[in-house]
């Protein structure tokens, strides 16, 4: 069974049961169903590894190794070889001057050692190199004839490096128990491939902090949308949700079994963190990582149409403008949670009327109209009818409740909320005003929080996730 026999989630030796003719299934049917075509060049990798890092990379220098050169080389000095996967790409889209780069980035690295082809004819360029500590695999998905479409961006280039680290696992080449994702703009730790994850989860999230990259603009930016990552997630902790983790693609490894199950990354431009963590969340837990976080750095970026780079940039053109969800959002969001549980003994004919009771017991007038609206945002009224009366046991119906109200639909609730008059605010207001950002180390009240610098909040906010 090759490497198949150390995956957590099916080892023997963690305690859980024999890997079944299922789970290996899983993966199988995966590779040949569902995997990107360059998941074949996994299956011709020969040297054993014990770790996987996958990193996209765009309009970049080979700097970047840089960042990732210590934990590479941590799992060198414990006699061990991690193999990095670097998938290069671009879309026809994207300016010449973006292409040239990449394709200077994919000389650089072919050129770390002797870089031979694992590609045929009319397959992607696709180059590996015995580095000094570690082993380099370089897709080329830039060049003339091997662009990404433009529509699937980031999260496609994401899925071809997982697939080939997917396909050299179940090879048996590798013994790598997850699958690493980053980017090229983070510092990883030495301890980073030394973590460890429990049976029952399907991925680790990493700690994180935004390092200052000496522009005052950008720096102020990216502590004020850090600020706002962490009191989102705190809010939603607060709220009993069960997707309360952060979604940031510098930050995530998984089992490989789960990433299987949920069909790899979605092929998004953006986004495709969110979705993929919101995926499996449903197969198992997500663990946080035991280790030292891993620092990004902050900067800039038109890459993608959202998510951190894009929040930076248009959060710098005018600071002081920043706001963020009101906190009573979370406190409502907290209500809706509290009285869903009641869903698990409902009737099919009463289900989502013996919530809704729960709910307006529990809060003014005005309250319960935001609450309804939001409910109705996400279609409850229907989706309770038709689960209820599809199982009456309870344990379904919990699993049902997990799934459905996921991290998407949260998003969507607490969206609703602000759009029935619960508008955003100040960000530091919005902080200041948060029970759940009150402990005896971030202190409380509007004149702490306005006298302490941003990034020196984040830390503080930080502490309260821990």
């Amino acid at each position: 069974m090759g490497a198949y026999a150390r995956i957590p989630w099916v080892s023997c030796a963690r305690g859980c049961a024999p890997m079944s003719v299922v789970t290996k299934d899983v993966v199988a049917k995966y590779l040949q169903g569902y995997a990107e075509p360059e998941s074949t060049l996994g299956r011709r990798l020969d040297r054993p590894t014990d770790h996987i890092l996958v990193i996209p990379a765009q309009d970049e220098s080979s700097s970047f190794m840089d960042g990732i050169q210590p934990a590479l080389s941590a799992v060198s000095a414990r006699g061990g070889r991690a193999l990095c996967i670097v998938v290069v790409n671009a879309t026809d889209a994207h300016d010449p001057g973006v292409h040239a780069r990449n394709e200077a980035l994919v000389e650089t690295l072919k050129g770390y050692s002797h870089a031979v082809p694992l590609h045929g004819p009319d397959e992607t360029p696709c180059w590996y190199a015995e580095v000094e500590g570690f082993d380099l695999v370089v897709l080329d998905r830039s060049s003339k004839g091997h662009c990404l479409p433009s529509r699937e961006g980031v999260g496609l280039a994401r899925k071809i490096g997982c697939d080939v680290a997917l396909a050299a696992i179940r090879s048996g080449s590798s013994r790598a128990q997850l699958i690493h994702m980053s980017d090229c703009d983070v510092r990883l730790p030495s301890d980073y491939f030394g973590v460890t994850i429990p049976a029952s989860s399907a991925a680790v999230v990493y700690r994180f902090f935004h390092e200052p990259c000496g522009e005052p603009a950008v720096d102020e930016a990216h502590a004020r949308y850090e600020a706002y990552l962490r009191y989102y997630l705190l809010g939603l902790r607060h709220a009993g949700s069960a997707y309360g983790f952060h979604t940031i693609g510098s930050c995530i490894a998984m089992e490989p079994v789960a990433y299987a199950a949920v069909r790899g990354v979605p092929k998004r431009e953006a986004g495709e963190d969110f979705y993929l963590l919101n995926k499996l969340a449903k197969v198992g837990r997500i663990h946080t990582a035991v280790s030292a976080p891993i620092a990004i750095r902050a900067r800039t970026s038109l890459r993608v149409p959202f998510g951190t780079g894009r929040a930076t940039y248009e959060i710098a053109k005018d600071t002081e403008a920043y706001r963020i969800y009101d906190p009573r959002v979370f406190e409502l969001l907290k209500v809706w949670l509290d009285a869903f549980v009641v869903f698990d003994d409902a009737s099919p004919g009463g289900a989502y009327e013996t919530v809704y009771r729960l709910v307006a017991s529990a809060v003014e007038p005005h309250d319960r109209d935001r609450l309804r609206n939001a409910s109705f945002s996400v279609d409850a009224p229907k989706a309770l009818r038709e689960a209820a009366a599809h199982n009456a046991e309870s344990a379904v119906r919990r699993k049902w409740r997990h799934d459905w109200f996921d991290a998407f639909r949260t998003l969507k609730f607490v969206h609703a909320l602000r759009d029935a008059g619960l508008v955003d605010v100040p960000w530091r207001q919005a902080i200041a005003d948060a029970s759940f950002c009150r402990s005896s180390n971030t202190g409380g009240g509007q004149s702490k929080v306005n006298d302490m610098e941003s990034f020196e909040l984040c830390r503080r906010l930080a502490t309260l996730e821990g």
